[in-house]
């Protein structure tokens, strides 16, 4: 199966996420250099990505790397298909779920799991009717009693009542210039809706093949929603089935610990009403927390993994801020985007200094130091200097005596020199 490479209006996307406000390069490039701009490099794949990214027992990636924005287009070539991603951290995602395809694929041609998967599609109704009479005796709730199982109906219950009011009481104000999701990019699915816990199985897959639950992958989705629906309403055996298949050592790209454990041991809802408690307890506002819950481009794990990257900061003032951002961007790109650059701010913290103050300069979110140095973050994959970012270094929003930039990848030699020249101190190759 090939996955058509999407089209896609390359600037306009994505020199937002570096620029502040409504930056865009729409010269060609040609012009650019004339004007004393780099156009766009081509570069060899090992100056973006890692060697085990790039070729495996399972795949290529087609050389050289073209830059579009300030992000590789990364070409996967696999007996799966053709992927074509955006960026350094989808890369990793695709690459790391190959493995899971391959065990997916070889566990279904067994005649023990089709006869599984005929006994699911007679068991919908059954199910249904047995969370509704018996709910202390559905899977996820073995254990764990009524009053947690009553906790995740009376929040689904709330949550529906509060986007009421809140849709009669008008939208939060839109922020301006955010990029809009890649051409390409479908919206997720909404998982809250599940306070039985139907979900068990497909979080029990993805912890044994090391994925994420929630996956966009066109290719594994499918092939993880049959083996949910094997294992869960078809009694089919995850750990047996697993235990015959070689399986590699990634770990979900992009996630921690905390994160990958939350993920795969909770419930979506239960996710959702954490992350709900932590943002209230930050001093993020009830509409604010709510609109982030409410979309749907933070899947259960990408939103638990800002939720508590943020954590990672502390006590900061201005979380709202980047929460507000994240409420309304769009785009799983643009998602992971965020996510990285904040993780990238929680590790400079840990190193350098404290932020005491959060502010957000478009899709970039940016730390201020106690002595009132802004600290911005862009996890991008390679900084070169074009229009874009020539006016990002001179906003008037990050001026200060001192200015710190972080690069989650490489940059150029013009680029270092010159955001120097603009007094900003520059950070790259951060990307863990």
């Amino acid at each position: 199966m090939t996955i058509k490479r999407e089209t896609h209006l390359v600037a306009a996307a994505l020199t937002c996420l570096l620029a502040a406000g409504a930056l865009v390069t729409t010269e060609p490039a040609a012009a650019q250099a004339k004007g004393g701009y780099e156009a766009p490099p081509v570069l060899a794949g090992t100056e973006l990505a890692p060697a085990a990214l790039l070729k495996g027992p399972l795949h290529t990636v087609a050389e050289p790397v073209a830059m579009e924005g300030f992000f590789g287009r990364f070409v996967i070539e696999s007996k799966f298909g053709k992927f074509s991603v955006l960026g350094v951290n989808m890369l990793s995602v695709r690459v790391n779920e190959l493995r899971a395809i391959e065990a997916l694929q070889e566990i279904q041609k067994s005649q023990a799991f089709q006869d599984s998967l005929m006994r699911a599609a007679s068991a919908p109704v059954q199910l249904v009717q047995s969370a509704v009479n018996d709910p202390l005796g559905t899977v996820e709730s073995v254990g764990q009693g009524l009053g947690n199982v009553l906790g995740r109906i009376g929040f689904l219950a709330r949550s529906g009542a509060q986007s009421m009011a809140d849709s009669t009481s008008g939208a939060s104000p839109a922020k301006p210039g955010l990029p809009p999701a890649l051409p390409g990019e479908t919206i997720p699915s909404a998982f809250t809706g599940d306070p039985f816990g139907y979900n068990k199985a497909r979080r029990d897959w993805a912890r044994q093949l090391n994925i994420d639950p929630y996956t966009s992958n066109p290719v594994l989705r499918p092939l993880l929603d049959n083996a949910s629906a094997a294992s869960f309403a078809g009694s089919f055996a995850i750990n047996t089935a697993i235990s015959a298949v070689s399986m590699g050592a990634n770990l979900v790209v992009g996630f921690d610990t905390d994160v990958r454990d939350a993920v795969w041991n909770q419930p979506a809802v239960d996710l959702a009403r954490q992350n709900e408690a932590r943002l209230l307890a930050m001093g993020v506002s009830g509409r604010a927390t709510r609109d982030f819950l409410r979309n749907r481009w933070f899947t259960p794990s990408l939103q638990t993994a800002l939720v508590i990257s943020m954590m990672g900061l502390g006590n900061v003032a201005g979380a709202e801020s980047v929460i507000r951002v994240a409420s309304q961007a769009q785009g799983e790109m643009n998602v992971r985007f965020l996510v990285e650059s904040v993780r990238m701010l929680v590790r400079y913290q840990q190193k350098e200094a404290r932020l005491v103050k959060l502010r957000m300069s478009n899709m970039v979110p940016v730390g201020i130091q106690e002595d009132g140095t802004p600290v911005a973050a862009a996890a991008i994959d390679y900084a070169y200097w074009d229009r874009a970012a020539a006016e990002f270094s001179q906003r008037k929003e990050l001026k200060g005596k001192r200015r710190v930039l972080l690069i989650a990848g490489a940059a150029s030699e013009r680029a270092k020199l010159e955001f120097a020249n603009a007094g900003w101190t520059l950070h790259s190759g951060l990307r863990p």
